[in-house]
């Protein structure tokens, strides 16, 4: 199995009767199973660890989600024992991005600091109709959202897996 495997969605539940799965994507807009030949499916949402990998016939967008057959599933129960299914795709089949560029789902797992020192980790990305967050779990068990708002984010690191803020004040907890 590849090392650079990004997790892009979840198997949400079989869709019709031929094996069709509908995988609703972690970002809203993301294209990444039209742009993929194979896949992997994991029960682990946090790690690709027992990932299989399957050949994708198609993938066609529907709204809020996506509809993909894939080789050699053709029927509804092979389709529903997959339901919850993490979906994970080679990074390598994705454009690439630049040093001032990232995938969202590269701050999951970052630790996030402001002016003050450590506030948390990532632990997901909350999208929302007009910004995506991410969801910051503090040391204490509570759990925060900040806004990717350029204003208040002074640095993002992906190869040191840190966001920096520069002001508390999109912070909401």
């Amino acid at each position: 199995m590849p090392g650079g495997l990004l997790a892009v969605g979840r198997v949400a539940r079989a869709h019709g009767l031929k094996g069709e799965l509908r995988v609703e994507t972690f970002f809203e807009g993301s294209d990444a199973l039209a742009q993929v030949d194979e896949l992997w499916l994991s029960r682990e949402p946090s790690g690709s660890e027992g990932a299989n990998k399957h050949v994708v016939e198609w993938a066609r967008p529907v709204p809020k989600a996506y509809l993909v057959k894939l080789v050699g599933l053709a029927e509804r129960d092979g389709a529903e024992a997959l339901k919850g299914s993490t979906v994970w795709v080679e990074r390598s089949a994705l454009p690439q991005t630049d040093e001032s560029q990232y995938y969202l789902v590269d701050l999951i797992g970052a630790k996030v600091i402001g002016p003050e020192g450590e506030i948390g980790i990532v632990v997901e990305i909350a999208t929302h109709p007009s910004v995506d967050s991410l969801v910051i779990q503090a040391a204490d068990g509570k759990r925060l959202e900040q806004p990717l708002v350029d204003d208040w984010i002074a640095r993002v690191s992906v190869d040191e897996k840190l966001v920096e803020l520069s002001t508390l004040d999109g912070l909401i907890g």
